[in-house]
């Protein structure tokens, strides 16, 4: 466990978190081995490259909007909505996004 401590503490401080360890002599032994594993288990630079992302401006021109065919949930087969839900969880899984606003709940009904 000691090898994995000097491991994970030159880890932290390289990214500016040597903090974490501040209790570090605190803790029993399953509290280190699941510390331990749960800091191997974080992509620093993922994190880092995400963090860094979140300051890019992305602009989109209007020809990237376009109108989308309305369909009736409710008329929907189960397979034709596993089809769906499949084409959503590819695009997520790709890191790509849809914007869609609408206006729910809106009726047109009169009253006599």
């Amino acid at each position: 466990m000691e090898e994995d401590f000097k491991k994970i503490s030159k880890i932290l401080e390289e990214q500016g978190q040597g903090h974490i360890l501040s209790f570090w002599n605190e803790l029993n032994t399953k509290e280190k081995e699941k510390l331990i594993l749960q800091i191997k288990g974080i992509n620093f630079e993922e994190i880092k490259e995400l963090y860094e992302k979140s300051y890019q401006k992305e602009f989109f021109s209007i020809q990237q909007i376009s109108p989308m065919p309305y369909i009736d949930k409710l008329k929907l087969s189960t397979a034709e909505k596993e089809k769906y839900v499949t084409i959503g969880e590819n695009i997520i899984k790709r890191g790509k996004l849809a914007v869609v606003s609408m206006a729910g709940g809106q009726r047109n009904t009169t009253r006599i």
